[in-house]
């Protein structure tokens, strides 16, 4: 399908006018460019000359644009890392905004909303009510004067859509190109979290790029373990379990890499220290197992016992002494009482505090993103600390109880639809690739009562392409007939 009116028009021409059309505009660009280098724009010219051909080949191409999105966030470079975009009063505006409008506004241009499956309608309206709540807020905030805090806010939330992308244009004859990417970054990403936590020089590299990606975390008897946390991580720990099924559903020649891709990924979340991923893996895994049916609980049997092997292989291996000391220790008191009297704990029972009495100040549409609740002073640049530990109370505190609500009916909804699939769902293949999707998405809520997650478009993207995936899963399989659904009634014999 054509994406510009005018292209079916233009590659019916002959070979001498097309080619003379194409002059032309390479002409004007150049002249144009020409005349900015000229001046003191040479910089965004430069820019110019790099984006232009990125978008125009971008555009058209759903997978490509999603491949960009998800290598620009889900990598080791931040989203506050990645260029910015020069325009007309300086917004935060990124490279990967850019990219993400390319995409999801280029689905939406070449999908009309009559033509939408049902079910991406409604993760649409209910995502449109939290961008309309969440919209009200960044409003009332940019008329306070922090425009840009209201706009990264919002934009923040924006790559929730990233979702669309996936769901209505990579769920047919790119699905297997999209898990075979997806897979293949996550592993990359993986490798590098791996390294980083073996070689104190990678890890030192590392943070160079990314001063969040490696901190220290004190261990006690095997001195300090760096605590790798690179900005892809959400995103390994979101493809750990669809990995998982597509090993243990199919077998082609690319099933040695899945499983490499697989223990690497296990390998990445073990060494980032993350108690909440640590646990969520664990219930992912259960909701996985749950759902998938009869016919592939039983390999997934084996591969549960292949990840308690993996790990304990890797608490036990001498990769690097005190990163897998460490590990066990926090493994091991992940659920312990001892975790409540860590310092992590009571630092979040304060931020939690401030954020209640926030929320029960400002209930409907918050302080704003980033502003200050209450919580005490840190050692934030911006003069108070403006995260909550929690992405639900984040948003409640941020943007209101109303968005909040908003939020929950998203993966609310998405839960519903993949359960009622799966269900009626008549490939055994289709039903375990929605019940790993459902138990990732599971562990990523969990992680969210925690972490900071979603409160930087990198996490958000990752979050984003999780629901894609599901929506996408749920979409491929095919129900069983009315027949096939009493298999214990002679008619369905």
């Amino acid at each position: 399908m054509s994406v510009l009116s005018f292209s079916r028009r233009l590659t019916n021409r002959g070979g001498f006018t097309r080619g003379a059309l194409w002059l032309g505009a390479v002409v004007v660009l150049g002249v144009f460019s020409g005349r900015l280098a000229m001046s003191h724009y040479s910089k965004d010219a430069i820019e110019l000359l790099i984006a232009v051909p990125l978008l125009i080949a971008v555009f058209p191409r759903p997978l490509l644009a999603t491949l960009v999105v998800l290598g620009l966030l889900a990598t080791i470079f931040p989203y506050g890392y990645l260029p910015r975009v020069t325009l007309p009063g300086h917004p935060p505006l990124g490279v990967s905004d850019v990219f993400l409008f390319a995409a999801t506004g280029a689905t939406v241009w070449r999908r009309p909303w009559r033509t939408w499956p049902p079910p991406v309608r409604g993760f649409a309206l209910v995502l449109g009510l939290l961008l309309l709540l969440a919209g009200a807020s960044a409003i009332r905030l940019a008329f306070a004067g922090d425009y840009r805090n209201a706009l990264l806010g919002f934009k923040t939330l924006l790559y929730f859509a990233f979702g669309l992308t996936i769901a209505l244009e990579l769920s047919g004859k790119l699905w297997k190109p999209l898990l075979s990417f997806a897979i293949a970054l996550a592993a990359v990403v993986a490798l590098l979290s791996v390294a980083a936590a073996a070689s104190g020089a990678i890890g030192n590299f590392l943070s160079t790029i990314a001063t969040t990606a490696v901190t220290t975390a004190a261990s006690g008897t095997g001195g300090t373990a760096g605590r790798i946390r690179l900005p892809g991580l959400f995103f390994v720990y979101a493809m750990t379990l669809p990995t998982l099924i597509l090993i243990v559903t199919v077998r082609d020649r690319w099933r040695p890499w899945r499983i490499l891709a697989f223990v690497l990924m296990i390998a990445a979340i073990a060494v980032s220290l993350n108690r909440n991923m640590y646990i969520g893996a664990v219930v992912g895994l259960l909701v996985t197992v749950t759902i998938s049916g009869t016919r592939v609980r039983h390999r997934l049997v084996l591969g549960t016992i292949t990840v308690i092997a993996t790990m304990v292989l890797l608490i036990g291996s001498s990769v690097a002494p005190s990163v897998t000391n460490e590990i066990g220790q926090r493994a091991g008191t992940a659920l312990s009482p001892q975790v409540l009297a860590s310092g992590s704990i009571q630092a979040r029972a304060v931020e939690y505090t401030a954020a209640f009495k926030s929320i029960s100040q400002h209930p409907l549409l918050g302080v704003g993103w980033f502003q200050n609740y209450g919580a005490p002073l840190s050692t934030s640049s911006l003069g108070y600390y403006p995260y909550v530990e929690n992405f639900y109370l984040h948003l409640a505190t941020d943007d209101g109880i109303p968005a909040l609500l908003a939020f929950l009916m998203i993966p609310g909804f998405l839960l519903w639809y993949g359960f009622k699939r799966a269900r009626a769902a008549r490939d055994p293949t289709d039903r375990a690739m929605l019940a790993a999707c459902m138990g990732a998405m599971g562990a990523l809520l969990l992680s969210c009562l925690v972490g900071t997650y979603l409160q930087a478009p990198d996490s958000t993207a990752a979050f984003g392409a999780a629901c894609g995936l599901l929506l996408a899963a749920g979409l491929r399989a095919v129900p069983r007939a009315a027949g096939e659904l009493a298999v214990a009634s002679p008619a369905g014999a």
